[in-house]
């Protein structure tokens, strides 16, 4: 690898510009064409990466493979990931243009009662989701109906990363980008404290410091923010999801998690942590190829590093 590349020198600026200005136009045309056309178009580019990224394609399929076992099996998922992966970005672009009543005739729920009841003590909660189906559009619906904080990785290109912002805003959601040297903890706990929901999508460490855990049968690592939080604020940790469905979204809210633990130690927040990676099991279970995590997953596998220049950008 280059010293330029490592050090993000002006190749990789260049090439990041270029897939950012690449999804922003894609965003834009997205809105303008038939929902049909749209769809059909990202298939093809989907089947097309799905054949022609033989990297991406080998870091998927070791993602999956604990999940779904070996054989043909396997590479169906691969492929069907590839296809689902398409589908979440044409839905996000297209999700400002959706009024709320198609976006809720669109939409079922299990698992309401969890949200209602959680909001209706005034505590507030914290929501932990993977990075399955499409979780702009389950945002939104909650949104809609409970105050929401959604915490965010910072997307390379910046460019990409402040149209997801704008976004979100424009779909109901409060947003704190996960930035670091600020306090996105405390701005978290200040919106708990006032009743909110804050939502974290957390089946990625991203910082290398994250909560060891086994899922799968596998080892990996978690982020510690869902079980610090819901320790630190005496709230209930609360695993949901929203998988795409023929006709929309649904989301499936799990009962909360407490682990039989109380208070903010490194010991119950490692109990809470492996509480959630079993809930993420479960929902990555329905249906496998809704797992958008196109990097290595596990540690305890050899598999192809991704970088954001040849595997383009994940959702935040």
């Amino acid at each position: 690898m280059s010293s330029s590349r490592r050090r993000g020198g002006p190749l990789t600026r260049a090439k990041l510009a270029l897939i950012g200005m690449g999804y922003l136009a894609g965003w834009r045309l997205s809105r303008l064409a038939p929902e049909g056309i749209i769809r059909r178009v990202f298939d093809a580019l989907s089947r097309r990466s799905w054949r022609k990224n033989e990297r991406r394609r080998a870091i998927v399929r070791a993602n999956l493979e604990p999940v779904v076992g070996d054989g043909a099996h396997l590479d169906d998922a691969v492929r069907d990931a590839f296809l689902s992966y398409g589908r979440y970005w044409v839905e996000t672009f297209r999700m400002e243009d959706l009024t709320s009543d198609e976006l809720a005739a669109r939409f079922t729920i299990e698992g309401r009662e969890v949200l209602a009841d959680t909001h209706a003590a005034g505590r507030g909660g914290v929501l932990a989701t993977p990075h399955l189906g499409n979780w702009d559009a389950g945002g939104r619906w909650v949104a809609e109906r409970w105050p929401l904080t959604v915490v965010v990785e910072v997307l390379k290109p910046r460019m990409l990363f402040d149209r997801f912002v704008d976004h979100r805003r424009s779909l109901g959601m409060t947003i704190i980008p996960l930035v670091k040297g600020a306090d996105a903890t405390g701005q978290c706990m200040t919106k708990i404290r006032e009743g909110e929901f804050v939502a974290l999508v957390s089946d990625r460490d991203l910082s290398g410091s994250g909560v060891p855990v086994r899922m799968f049968g596998r080892e990996t690592k978690l982020p510690p923010g869902p079980a610090v939080l819901s320790l630190r604020a005496g709230v209930p940790m609360i695993p949901a999801c929203i998988f795409m469905t023929p006709e929309g979204w649904h989301a499936w809210v799990m009962e909360p998690i407490d682990g039989g633990v109380s208070g903010e130690t490194p010991e119950n927040v490692a109990v809470l942590t492996q509480r959630l990676a079993e809930a993420y099991e479960k929902m990555i279970l329905r249906d496998p190829a809704q797992w958008h995590v196109f990097s290595r997953m596990w540690i305890d596998a050899a598999a192809p590093d991704a970088t954001a220049t040849d595997a383009g950008p994940e959702p935040a």
